[in-house]
């Protein structure tokens, strides 16, 4: 019989499903704070308790498992709606099988002990880093080949900051690759004539900071916030993105954002 020390079961379905969630909210491009990544890892590790039980049938195992799924997803995500709710959880479930993919390998090494739907670890912390980074890195390269055939269409972003909304026509580009280098994320560029209403007299302020950028007609700054929502719209999409706001001082009515997001 194999030994089983609780401790490092527990630890180790933690980091996997903090890594998972990230993995998730990094392609749903959704918004996830520390704590309710924290909140769904640790709701998802205590499935990791079945390995404890005797054997299970396999129909059984699955169930509770795509049940210990969904409660993670909820625990970091919440519940907005039906089907923003359905993505999180599809999504979720398929950077686990990817991730599980790995790990299935790794049992023939007898590096990992598979049993009730649970991984349990026989390898060192250095080795996990490396094969859960791998995972990361295959995803990474399935969403930026995702992006390259992104629908196109006519959209709608709708930006909520402090008390001001505005609705601007959005343009989906695969030229707009700015991305901000502190943290990682998406800038939808819009004109500082349509964000009008919510912006100060003169920048910079509180809340603004300049974002330095290079296209093949130059190099310049704009500067960005962090906007309370930003969703985008078209027909029967509704999608909240977690992005920046850059403020371009050239005249146009387009909020121009990168296909990714949606």
């Amino acid at each position: 019989m194999r030994t089983i020390y609780l401790d490092v079961l527990l630890i180790f379905d933690l980091y996997m499903s903090y890594l998972l969630l990230r993995l998730t909210a990094r392609i749903m491009h959704s918004r996830l704070p520390f704590r309710r990544a924290l909140l769904g890892a640790a709701l998802g590790s205590i499935s990791s308790l079945l390995v404890l039980l005797p054997p299970i049938p396999f129909l059984l195992s699955l169930l509770l498992k795509l049940a210990a799924a969904l409660v993670t997803v909820l625990g970091a995500f919440g519940f907005r709606n039906r089907t923003l709710f359905l993505r999180h959880c599809i999504c979720f479930l398929g950077v686990s099988c990817v991730l599980a993919g790995i790990l299935l390998a790794l049992t023939s090494t007898g590096n990992v002990y598979y049993t009730n739907g649970v991984w349990y670890p026989v390898i060192s912390l250095r080795l996990l880093v490396i094969f859960t980074m791998l995972a990361y890195l295959l995803l990474h390269l399935f969403s930026r080949i995702r992006s390259r055939f992104a629908a196109d269409g006519c959209y709608e972003v709708c930006i909520r900051y402090g008390a001001h909304t505005v609705r601007l026509s959005g343009l989906a580009d695969t030229g707009n690759t700015l991305t901000d280098f502190l943290t990682g994320k998406r800038v939808i560029i819009c004109s500082r004539e349509s964000l009008e209403e919510m912006l100060p007299q003169t920048l910079p302020c509180r809340g603004f900071r300049p974002l330095p950028y290079c296209t093949v007609a130059g190099e310049g700054v704009l500067f960005v916030f962090t906007p309370d929502e930003t969703v985008i719209r078209r027909d029967d999409l509704c999608k909240p993105v977690d992005v920046l706001i850059g403020v371009d001082d050239q005249s146009h009515k387009q909020a121009i954002f990168h296909p990714s997001l949606i």
